[in-house]
């Protein structure tokens, strides 16, 4: 139940929420209450652990009570052993009742699916566990991706608006003479392909804000944007054996194949048990009564007396076991041991694969921090490249394509840029939900990078300068 409840108690946990623009939390807590995979998740484990219940019953004792109320018609064809006699007829109705209890002494079969049971359900919590921490990740990609989607709609907005004050400068500068026609040709094509990103951009910003609003149910004006600096200095522990090691005893994959195969080990041993005597405690309590009796008294010359009610009880130890049946139970047994085997494969194949998933995943993280530095220094360096091709152009030493091409660069590089700051945080979260340590607080922490004095607004169209924008970082 305390898993249930750990959205909830994101929530209380980061109750402030920003004045200004809708922070990662407010998303979260939202998305818990209206995300169907995760309801279906937490529905699908408390159902398993009624598994467990009904595994443990089988151990304790079984009551049964019956009733029956039959009418019946009786006829005796010869009565007392009286030739020739008239036959009786005899009507009634009669009441039953009885109680059955059964208390198992020596049960393997029914002790063996107790175990069973108990693995199902621990298999159940770990893919509950992971529900929970896709769900946290889901939360994180679907917000991150809204604010990633819109600096790269603001960066094509920046580079269509250069592309046509370029535009417009080779046809003033063709006019009077300055430059050939070609010119103005490719500075018309520059702007052009530019009218294309751009018709993109708001296609991937649109399709990034509804599937964030389905996720959570609920329209969002504006988000919280992403901090200019961020404490980007790799995974810790910096040693990816740890981080191995983590996974490969936490992933819940990896938990769920090891209580797969646990339920194929018990289901093994059940089918040997079923060959084996069970022992079992029974009594049971019975009482008769005979209810609006009907007899022909005429046929009676002999004297007859019925009883109108008996009772009786009995208890003692009840001793069974299969001795034939056809060699099902045997093949059984032979198909539940070959089932286990296969899991036992199957748990080292996720075992390996996990590892490698988490190592691979560790090197990620810390490519991504030299990345962000790299597209940084990038994005620096195409501003002055820029800068000083569009000096040069101005004095004739450079031609229109330097301008358009180094134009392109730049926003590219902005893109590359936002591209790596939002990578890095999602591989960082995806790094500790391979290792299966993904919490709450690890989206609370993501939350405090953000900064609620610049919310993007999600309906309403940028005007600010992405080169700007991203210069300042």
């Amino acid at each position: 139940m305390q898993k249930i409840l750990a959205p909830l108690a994101l929530a209380v946990a980061l109750a402030s929420g920003s004045a200004l623009g809708a922070t990662l939390q407010d998303v979260a807590y939202a998305a818990w209450g209206n995300d169907h995979e995760w309801e279906v998740a937490r529905k699908t484990w408390l159902a398993a652990e009624e598994t467990k219940k009904q595994g443990f019953g089988g151990l304790l004792p079984q009551v049964t009570a019956n009733y029956t109320h039959l009418r019946n018609e009786q006829r005796y064809e010869a009565f007392a052993g009286q030739p020739g006699g008239s036959p009786l007829r005899r009507e009634y109705e009669s009441q039953t009742t009885s109680v059955n209890v059964v208390q198992p002494l020596f049960r393997m079969d029914a002790w063996y699916e107790y175990q069973r049971t108990k693995k199902v359900t621990s298999a159940a919590e770990a893919n509950f566990d992971s529900a929970r921490q896709s769900f946290l990740l889901r939360v994180t990609e679907q917000y991150m991706n809204v604010l990633r989607t819109r600096e790269n709609l603001t960066s094509a907005q920046a580079e269509e608006r250069a592309l046509a004050r370029q535009l417009d400068q080779a046809n003033e500068r063709y006019k009077v003479g300055l430059v050939p026609i070609t010119d103005v040709n490719e500075a018309q094509a520059a702007y052009d392909l530019s009218r294309v990103g751009l018709i993109v951009g708001e296609s991937d910003f649109a399709i990034a804000r509804d599937q964030l609003e389905a996720l959570t149910g609920k329209r969002w004006d504006s988000l919280d944007s992403l901090q200019a600096e961020l404490p980007m200095s790799g995974p810790e522990p910096a040693n990816p054996d740890t981080w191995v090691e983590q996974a490969q005893t936490n992933n819940p994959q990896v938990l769920t194949a090891r209580s797969n195969a646990d339920t194929a080990k018990a289901v093994s041993k059940q089918g040997m048990a079923a060959q084996m005597p069970t022992v079992d405690l029974v009594g049971q309590y019975q009482h008769q009564n005979t209810l609006k009796e009907n007899i022909d008294v005429t046929a009676l010359s002999g004297g007859f007396g019925l009883s109108n009610g008996t009772e009786g009880n009995y208890y003692g130890v009840q001793v069974s076991m299969p001795l034939f049946a056809g060699g099902a139970l045997n093949s059984k047994r032979k198909q539940a041991a070959l089932n286990y085997q296969a899991s036992e494969e199957q748990y080292k194949l996720v075992w390996r694969d996990i590892g490698q998933q988490t190592r691979s995943l560790h090197r990620v993280v810390e490519a991504n921090v030299l990345r962000v530095q790299a597209q940084r220094q990038a994005l620096v360096s195409a501003q002055s490249a820029l800068k000083a091709t569009e000096s040069g152009y101005s004095v004739g030493t450079r031609n229109i394509v330097d301008v358009v091409i180094a134009q392109r660069n730049l926003y590219s590089a902005q893109r590359d840029y936002a591209a790596a700051r939002y990578t890095y945080i999602i591989d960082s979260l995806r790094l500790k939900a391979a290792a299966g340590i993904l919490t709450e607080e690890d989206l609370s922490e993501v939350n405090g990078w953000l900064d609620s004095s610049k919310p993007v607004n999600l309906y309403e169209e940028s005007g600010q300068d992405a080169a700007t924008n991203v210069s300042t970082r």
